[in-house]
């Protein structure tokens, strides 16, 4: 252990606390060890005591007269949020609090980069639609647009129609104010539906259902109405979490299904691939992407712990982002380890 290290953990500042629990350090026995470290030094003859502030703080300081206080970039403008404050209430969790908050929502865009709510980005996305060939005269179903960063750049890439729907109110909100900026009201509109009423009004050339059939409890009747509206020819494109055939840890899967902000109801990877066959619907890939899942996930935590660094938010985004990180960090623990991350590709035959 270094001085730096050693001044570090004997007083840890909320971003080593951060960076201790995310990587599962034991911030108890580092402590113990840098008491016990400084001791010796201490007591060790020509060894003079540090100043009072400590090597950190007089570290931290001289960075700041350098480059001064790095602050958290602002992620919009405060009136984006008016209105969608007033519908944060709409949906609650388990807990009572709202599902999805305007911090929850910055927070989540500090970690996962803007127009994201999770691991994934839109020129991701975009990749793995590519292969439907979309075009001018294609649709597009997105059934969970979040704020709709992948369903505007389908739309760009493609010159296709894309209409996006999300579960949370706040989510919808922000996004089709987002689409109504860029002038995508229309060419990708985002508009807030329940997913256990889920009843289609049109017919599209893709659906897409990124994270979403898990979080739905009657999911064979949401399997029913995403299969009836894809068009002969047309495809689905479903990602999502299932138990594969590895042995689940039953602890860990309780953890992770205590964490979730909502009830969980995740289907076998055997029975997701089955119930879209028995919808006539031609099952070409079963994909396991746990492993490039948990890849996007650390690298961005480890982005995010960068931003931090010098950063100074406002308590109730820390709060948020706290909140944020334990929820990513159970599915973390619990993906490969009897839950996986996969890609499912189904076409409606002519």
């Amino acid at each position: 252990m270094t001085p730096r290290e050693m001044e570090r953990w004997l007083d840890p500042d909320w971003r080593a606390r951060l960076e201790a629990w995310w990587e599962g350090y034991d911030l108890g026995g580092l402590q113990k060890r840098a008491r016990t470290l400084r001791s010796i030094r201490d007591h060790r003859p020509g060894i003079r005591r540090p100043l009072a502030s400590g090597f950190g703080a007089a570290a931290a300081s001289a960075s700041a007269s350098t480059d001064g206080p790095a602050e958290v970039p602002p992620i919009a403008a405060a009136d984006e949020f008016t209105e969608a404050r007033g519908l944060e209430c709409l949906q609650l969790d388990r807990s009572g609090w709202p599902l999805w908050s305007v911090e929850r929502v910055q927070g989540a865009e500090m970690i996962w980069g803007d127009d994201a709510i999770g691991p994934g980005d839109a020129e991701w996305t975009v990749d793995l639609v590519r292969p439907f060939g979309l075009g001018p005269s294609n649709s597009v179903l997105d059934l969970a647009a979040g704020l709709g960063g992948a369903t505007r750049a389908i739309a760009s890439t493609f010159d296709t129609w894309v209409t996006g729907l999300d579960p949370s109110p706040v989510l919808a909100n922000l996004a089709m104010a987002r689409s109504k900026i860029l002038g995508l009201d229309r060419k990708a509109p985002v508009l807030n539906y329940d997913p256990e009423q889920f009843q289609p009004s049109g017919t599209y050339d893709l659906v897409l259902a990124d994270r979403i059939t898990h979080r739905v409890r009657d999911k064979e009747t949401f399997v029913d109405n995403l299969c009836a509206c894809v068009k002969p020819k047309g495809g689905v494109l479903m990602m999502d979490f299932a138990f594969d055939d590895a042995p689940a840890n039953p602890d860990t899967v309780a953890h992770w299904r205590k964490m979730e902000p909502q009830e969980v109801y995740p289907w076998t990877v055997q029975r997701t691939a089955e119930e879209l066959t028995q919808r006539n619907m031609d099952v070409r890939i079963t994909e396991d992407l746990t492993a490039v899942l948990r890849r996007q996930i650390v690298a961005r935590v480890r982005r995010l712990a960068n931003l931090l660094q010098n950063a100074n938010p406002p308590p109730p985004l820390m709060k948020a982002l706290a909140r944020e990180l334990s929820l990513w960090w159970a599915r973390l623990r619990v993906l490969g380890q009897g839950l996986g991350f996969y890609r499912f590709v189904a076409y409606k035959p002519a």
